[in-house]
């Protein structure tokens, strides 16, 4: 009976020990057909004032004055009208933009915006 309860001891140390330390597992998701592209991303949660900072560039480029924080639930309009909805938490990020409702050109601002997030993050991932 010691031995069994020490091998359980020792299974609750490991266990905890473990749930200590990051994951560093980066998981992107793209759906992209003709009247929706959609980005899902969960990556460690260290990277998100990085993906954050990425997001404001972006916007800033397109004169959008949306600021997106760690915690942002909302819809954003760029300069040319183009709309996108983003959900961003500590290391998730939701990206939905309709392109039936949106201008080609913005409709791509949008998707080359999602494809460099998903660049930084694998480049990341990869120098771990």
């Amino acid at each position: 009976k010691r031995n069994l309860l020490y091998a359980a001891l020792i299974l609750a140390i490991v266990a905890g020990l473990s749930s200590c330390f990051h994951d560093h597992d980066i998981h992107v998701r793209v759906n992209n057909d003709e009247d929706v592209y959609r980005m899902r991303a969960s990556f460690d949660e260290d990277l998100s004032d990085d993906v954050q900072k990425l997001i404001n560039n972006h916007l800033r480029k397109h004169r959008s004055h949306a600021v997106v924080t760690v915690f942002t639930d909302k819809e954003i309009t760029l300069d040319d009208g183009t709309s996108f909805y983003i959900k961003a938490r500590p290391g998730k990020l939701k990206i939905k933009l309709d392109r039936t409702e949106n201008p080609e050109e913005g409709s791509e601002a949008v998707i080359e915006m999602c494809d460099e997030i998903k660049d930084m993050l694998v480049s990341r991932d990869n120098n771990e």
